[in-house]
Parts: structure tokens; C-alpha cells; sequence
């Protein structure tokens, strides 16, 4: 017999040779699935933690906007430890009125404070008609002071567009 060649195998340990090395690649293929299992779980979890801590600091950061615009008397003044903190003899309202495209709506804005105040919407109106009564109460008492407290012409305007239902009526479409 020649040194290269292989002692000759039976056709049952050919078989039983090719069960054993099909067994050990699927053992490797189910360890290698369970591995990116678990990397997909992972990184699933620290995306929510990190969503999560996201919507947290938005949150955060809105209620504090909140606390600070409910802290200004949107007036001039103030000094230099609090400008919130406007008012005096003198003081004037600071809150500058934005007529939007629609031609219509008006929105308030106190540049000291970053408020931007919309009317209510008829949406609210018609799924909470206390809050929409608070709301349209402070909407019209901040449009009142800009306008009876203000600089005069503060009312700024950019370029309106005229929108119009199939039938050609005028409308104002409703903020999302």
C-alpha cells in the first residue's frame, strides 16, 4: 500500500463522518444565531433607555419653557439679575402680534421669554371646552395688553395665501 492513500471507508462511516460534521456546523450556526439574538436584544434596550431619556430631558426642558413664560410679565424693564421681572412707571408690553399666511390668525410672541402663544384650536373646543374657555381667556388678555400696552404698529405681516375648498369657499385650514 502507498503512504498517500487513505485506508478505505465503509459506506457507514462515510455517512456517520458526514452526520457528525453536518451536527457540529449546525451546533456552530445555533451558537452564532443565539450571539446576534442576543446583540439584537441589546441594542433594542439601549434604544429605548436612550429614547426614553430623550423624551424625558424634551419634557424637562418644555416645563421649564413653561415656568419661565408663566414667570414673565412679558413688559419692559427688569434688571440685570431678573429681565423676567419687567414692569415699572414706564414699562410697556413686549409682546409683538404675527399675522400668519392665513391672513387671520395671530400669533403672540414675548421676545423675552420665547412665548409664542396661538388662539385655541376648534379641536380643543370640542374635546375639552373648560381648557378652551382658559385658554382663549389668556390668548385674548395677552392680545389685549399687546395692543392697548404695546409699541404701536407691532403687528408684523408676511405674505398671506387665500386657501379655498373645492367649491371655491374661503377657508382657514386648522393647525395640526
Amino acid at each position: 500500500m502507498a503512504k498517500n492513500e487513505e485506508p478505505k471507508m465503509s459506506l457507514e462511516e462515510i455517512n456517520r463522518e458526514i452526520a457528525e460534521i453536518e451536527l457540529e456546523t449546525k451546533r456552530l450556526m445555533l451558537a452564532e444565531q443565539k450571539k446576534r439574538n442576543a446583540d439584537f436584544s441589546e441594542a433594542e434596550r439601549r434604544r429605548h433607555e436612550a429614547n426614553k431619556k430623550r423624551m424625558d430631558e424634551l419634557e424637562q426642558a418644555n416645563k421649564n419653557h413653561e415656568r419661565i413664560v408663566r414667570t414673565c410679565r412679558h413688559r419692559s424693564g427688569g434688571t440685570p439679575a431678573n429681565l423676567l421681572r419687567g414692569g415699572g412707571r414706564f414699562s410697556f408690553s413686549l409682546i409683538t402680534r404675527a399675522v400668519m399666511p392665513d391672513g387671520k390668525t395671530i400669533l403672540l410672541q414675548c421676545p423675552r421669554c420665547r412665548m409664542m402663544k396661538y388662539p385655541p384650536t376648534k379641536a380643543l373646543k370640542e374635546s375639552n371646552p373648560k381648557k378652551y374657555a382658559e385658554e382663549l381667556a389668556e390668548y385674548n388678555r395677552l392680545l389685549q395688553m399687546s395692543i392697548d400696552e404695546g409699541i404701536e404698529d407691532s403687528e408684523l405681516r408676511g405674505p398671506t395665501f387665500l386657501f379655498e375648498n373645492k367649491e371655491g369657499v374661503p377657508f382657514i385650514p386648522e393647525r395640526a
